[in-house]
């Protein structure tokens, strides 16, 4: 329910002014990182998802126009966050499972703990597949991240099991090449 007060911070916020700003800040903040963590179940992830769309909402506040009321617009954007976060943790626990599944997650938190910062090698990693050819990364993502079997992408490709084989062998051997560096500096 929009109030008078709420309407006239909206306003007020969409024209900068910082004190309408700390008004819904105060007015929804908790009941935002209750819901947010209903979620993610991980308070202080709800609170920086919170934060975020705060954050976001000051930025941009002179571009946003609320065809809903405010709380829906701030409950849409925290459910839609939250649901983002929870993706991306999906995607990382497939990526440590690969690396469990190979044996390679204590050569990569070994390389960590020597000083190879983390973010800097999932990036290297993400860019070294982001160079591969469009098909064959397509094929490598599901091999490897989406745990798929060889038949069952070659079923939801229309290519041959060999093909898609030879497309992870192709894959590799160039993600070897690219990340050769990286591979060094695992032996230490």
């Amino acid at each position: 329910m929009i109030t008078s007060k709420t309407n006239t911070s909206i306003t007020k916020l969409t024209q900068g002014d910082a004190g309408a700003f700390e008004v819904l800040f105060k007015l929804h903040y908790t009941r935002l990182t209750l819901f947010a963590n209903r979620f993610v179940n991980d308070l202080p992830v709800a609170e920086e998802i919170v934060a975020e769309i705060f954050t976001d909402l000051w930025e941009k506040g002179h571009e946003v126009t609320f065809s809903t009321s405010v709380s829906s617009y701030l409950y849409k954007m925290a459910q839609n966050r939250c649901l983002n976060y929870l993706k991306h943790q999906k995607i990382e626990n497939l990526y440590v499972d690969y690396l469990q599944k190979n044996n390679l997650l204590d050569e990569v938190r070994s390389a960590v703990e020597n000083g190879y910062e983390e973010k800097e090698l999932a990036h290297q990693i993400k860019a070294a597949i982001n160079t591969l050819p469009e098909k064959c990364r397509e094929i490598f993502v599901l091999s490897r991240f989406s745990d798929m079997k060889y038949k069952e992408i070659a079923s939801k490709l229309n290519i041959s099991p060999k093909t898609v084989e030879r497309q992870v062998s192709i894959a590799l051997e160039k993600l070897r090449q690219t990340l050769k560096h990286v591979s060094y500096l695992l032996m230490f």
